[in-house]
């Protein structure tokens, strides 16, 4: 694989501390990856190395066929780097600073006000293009770190919590976008909310103490989990419908959530058990769907063992 991103054994240390150690995985073009472990896990190290901010200790990285210490500038240019906190200058206005970025990343002069405009159409940053980034709220600052990103319109995102700090509105049109850049580029996604990860991610690599847990495709882990998730639509009281599956050998919680009764629990037998129970009480079973385990108790379960 010569497009995309490859992580080769890649270790880091600070003096005698490991930060990451034999790091391993590929991201290919047309993929978003997510990035999953706990704080202090080596997430941020891993993409300051692939990013070319750090050098490694041990291993390559490969970006977009490039050898990230060989020739570090030639890589940085196939790479938008959104960092979890983004300095963008305040005095400065949106598209003064996103004009400064395409000249930094070698965007021809003829090819400037063109790449500006798509970034900030892609951004959604129109109607504040011509302010100062100072008097943005959060959320707009954060669009505007997205827009340098993409200003040179890389081959590989690395995206550390970007939707951090936006409304729910900004939340939603910020996943679309990347889904829509995952299309043809590598996009590594480094993200708190597993939710999220589960929306725009097939695979997600999980880090735990400097060391790869996992590189798997989210189904076969949430699969992995052993746990069965039920929704039941019954006619009846369902606090104490919720109430009596709690004892149904197999059960290990139940809630009542948006009209629904919501059981958890492991065993090939647990959805037949629970229907008996429901119609032995005398309880109008209208519906029962079952879905596997979530990302997030696979994730637990990894990080936990």
């Amino acid at each position: 694989m010569t497009a995309g991103v490859q992580v080769l054994g890649v270790g880091r240390r600070f003096g005698r501390v490991r930060a990451i150690e034999d790091v391993s995985f590929d991201i290919a073009a047309g993929e978003v990856l997510g990035l999953l472990g706990p704080n202090g896990a080596g997430k941020t190290t891993t993409m300051r190395v692939i990013t070319g901010y750090l050098r490694p200790s041990a291993g390559r990285v490969l970006v977009d066929g490039v050898d990230v210490v060989a020739d570090p500038v030639a890589a940085r240019l196939r790479v938008g780097y959104v960092p979890e906190s983004s300095a963008v200058p305040g005095e400065m206005t949106v598209t003064a600073f996103l004009r400064y970025c395409a000249r930094l990343r070698g965007v021809p002069r003829s090819e400037r006000k063109a790449a500006v405009g798509r970034a900030i159409g892609q951004a959604a940053l129109a109607r504040v293009a011509a302010a100062r980034i100072g008097t943005l709220s959060r959320g707009f600052r954060q669009r505007v770190a997205l827009a340098q990103a993409l200003v040179h319109d890389p081959p590989v995102l690395v995206l550390d919590e970007p939707t951090s700090g936006l409304d729910p509105r900004q939340v939603t049109e910020t996943r679309d976008l990347i889904g829509r850049l995952g299309r043809r580029r590598a996009v590594l996604l480094s993200s708190h909310l597993l939710s999220e990860v589960s929306q725009l991610c097939r695979r997600v690599v999980v880090l735990d103490h400097g060391r790869v847990l996992a590189v798997s495709d989210v189904a076969t882990l949430t699969a992995a989990t052993g746990v069965l998730r039920l929704e039941l639509r019954l006619t009846g009281d369902l606090e104490q419908a919720a109430g009596l599956l709690a004892h149904v050998e197999g059960v290990a919680e139940t809630a009542v959530r948006g009209g629904l009764v919501v059981v958890r629990g492991e065993g090939d037998e647990l959805g037949p058990r629970v229907s008996a129970a429901v119609i032995a009480a005398g309880l109008g079973l209208l519906e029962l769907r079952a879905t596997t385990g979530t990302l997030e108790e696979a994730y637990l379960r990894l990080v936990r063992e």
